[in-house]
């Protein structure tokens, strides 16, 4: 028997892969600042976004899992997730998605960010 999923329920799990560094479902880039920390921290901020699961109606009240705030050596991080058209992406242009719940149609980019960056 196949499960029947909601449309937030398909983007969530899509989330929680691109987040696991699932680079079939789309990309995680750093803003400029992230790219400044040494590497150690870097992968401990994947590290620490890798293993989130700490989702509730406060934090995620539409249920998609696309907005994670983490705290790494007293400094707050924000990951976003945007959603593309993957052929448009894929052409070098930005053209938002109509169905991010279809992963073949949708390109994920996630940014993690410092929380003044946002």
């Amino acid at each position: 028997m196949s499960e029947t999923l909601t449309k937030s329920e398909q983007i969530a799990r899509l989330n929680d892969q691109l987040r696991a560094q699932n680079s079939q479902v789309g990309a995680i880039h750093f803003s400029r600042s992230v790219g400044l920390l040494p590497p150690q921290q870097q992968q401990q901020l994947l590290q620490l976004l890798k293993e989130f699961n700490s989702f509730s109606p406060d934090n995620d009240p539409y249920g998609e899992r696309d907005f994670v705030t983490l705290e790494l050596d007293g400094e707050r991080y924000f990951f976003k997730i945007d959603y593309f058209e993957k052929s448009a992406w894929l052409n070098g242009e930005e053209i938002g998605a109509n169905t991010p719940e279809d992963v073949n149609t949708t390109w994920r980019v996630g940014t993690l960010m410092e929380s003044n960056e946002y």
